[in-house]
């Protein structure tokens, strides 16, 4: 063979291997002498290649990206009418998903294992799919077009779907039937959005008391202060010592416990928001929170368990948060809005939770993704719950997939503005996140009318 083709065939066999071990132990469990084995080349070839597994995962994100762009790209036909279009892409995504399971779940989020790095070409991927996308929109035939939130929610969407279904290693039978169901309702669902009613910006509106977000325990823009997760309790420079009275007290063992764990979930969130979480040490932990190593270690075997359960600690409440604001609305069309409105001022009031809950969790500790999709999914119960109140006479019913495709959309909106530094600016996705979440069941126009000031609101909320 020629040299080149030598050259292609070993990089080929190297990201398939690379692939396989992921799925099967992670990045972190895979070594060089067991993946030259697999893919069949020499120890040498591989440093020939590539510095290290990171950068060969790298290498292989980027020819599953170039796979799929191909696969879509040639779908497209300008002649086609614009949802025949939208369907032969998704269709052509899809039919490549199920000949390489695996590399799509590279590309979705397995790609993240390879850290930073791993995070920037992740972005990278997705703004150039939502390019694509867009040009597909603004080619179609009649007015408007796809505004950016929108086209990053689809995108997100399409990465949730495909995700759930390949990392639950289903046959190649089951997964195809899987999507062969699933398709006229994804293509039915991104249709939805065009064109766009022209009081839908491309952009968000810029919010004018929010600026860049701040990690730790500073409060973020417009003197807002959290304090229901993880992050912005009460530090040590701001009142002195964070722990309770030294010696002896009356305090109830109970709270105290409570207290104790509080002030690991603070210090845990801080920290890790500050210096990330590869830098955690369990001895700076303990001095934020003011306890000692041995009291951490009642409450928890490890840092990692600690962490996983600020997390946790933090997402109930995030969605308590959503399940309040929709009780105290009349209407299901307000009750949604507000949620999510409720929710993004909560993320923006807890900028250090946000950050380990969008970012952290997924960078630092890639196997545990698919826990943070479970709970990610609690969202499309909330929402599934909600809608089976209703009287069926919405457009969408209760589609499963279109619960899902929107929780998808508007989780990739959030890690998009956290991963950016954007945390405080969160409240300015309140209206595309409400119009992204309406639309499918109420129609563009109905959803556009629904984001429009207060005065407009209840007579969408009534009629629907």
């Amino acid at each position: 063979m020629p040299r080149e083709e030598v050259v292609a065939d070993q990089r080929r066999r190297l990201f398939e291997a690379l692939i396989e071990l992921i799925n099967e132990h992670g990045l972190g469990g895979v070594r060089i002498s067991e993946l030259v084995a697999r893919a069949g080349v020499s120890r040498r070839s591989f440093y020939e290649h590539f510095h290290n597994k990171e950068e060969c995962l790298l290498a292989a994100f980027d020819a599953s990206v170039r796979r799929l762009t191909i696969a879509m790209v040639r779908a497209y036909d300008p002649e086609m009418e614009g949802r025949e279009q939208v369907h032969a892409i998704v269709a052509a995504l899809f039919e490549a998903t199920i000949a390489r399971p695996s590399a799509t779940r590279l590309v979705c989020v397995d790609v993240i294992a390879a850290g930073e790095a791993g995070m920037e070409r992740w972005a990278e991927g997705t703004a150039r799919f939502e390019s694509f996308l867009r040009e597909v929109f603004a080619q179609a035939p009649g007015d408007g077009g796809l505004p950016e939130p929108v086209a990053k929610a689809v995108v997100g969407a399409l990465r949730k779907i495909l995700y759930t279904r390949v990392a639950s290693g289903q046959s190649d039978k089951a997964l195809r039937a899987e999507l062969d169901r699933a398709l006229p309702e994804v293509v039915d669902w991104i249709c939805s959005y065009y064109p766009s009613p022209a009081s839908i910006p491309m952009r968000p509106r810029r919010l004018r008391a929010a600026g860049k977000s701040t990690a730790g325990n500073r409060a973020p823009a417009g003197g807002r202060r959290g304090g229901r997760a993880p992050g912005t309790l009460v530090t040590l420079s701001q009142q002195g010592s964070r722990g309770l009275p030294s010696g002896e007290h009356n305090l109830p063992r109970g709270f105290v416990e409570h207290n104790q764990r509080e002030r690991i979930f603070d210090a845990i969130a801080n920290l890790t928001a500050a210096r990330g979480y590869p830098a955690l040490s369990l001895e700076d932990v303990a001095a934020e929170a003011a306890v000692s190593l041995q009291t951490f270690y009642s409450h928890f075997e490890s840092k990692e368990e600690a962490f996983v359960a600020t997390y946790e600690v933090g997402h109930a409440r995030a969605v308590g948060v959503c399940v309040e604001a929709f009780a105290e609305q009349e209407t299901w069309v307000g009750g949604l809005r507000a949620a999510l409105a409720a929710l993004f001022e909560f993320l923006a009031a807890e900028p250090s939770y946000a950050h380990a809950a969008c970012v952290d969790i997924v960078v630092s500790l890639p196997r545990l993704t698919e826990r943070v999709e479970q709970a990610r999914s609690s969202y499309a119960e909330l929402l599934a719950a909600r809608l089976s109140r209703l009287n069926g006479s919405l457009r969408a019913g209760g589609s499963s997939i279109v619960g899902e495709a929107v929780v998808g959309g508007v989780v990739e909106l959030m890690h998009d503005y956290v991963a950016r530094g954007l945390t405080a600016r969160l409240p300015e996705l309140a209206d595309h996140a409400a119009y992204i979440a309406l639309t499918p069941f109420i129609g563009s126009e109905a959803a556009a009318e629904a984001v429009s000031p207060p005065s407009r609101q209840s007579r969408v909320g009534q009629s629907s």
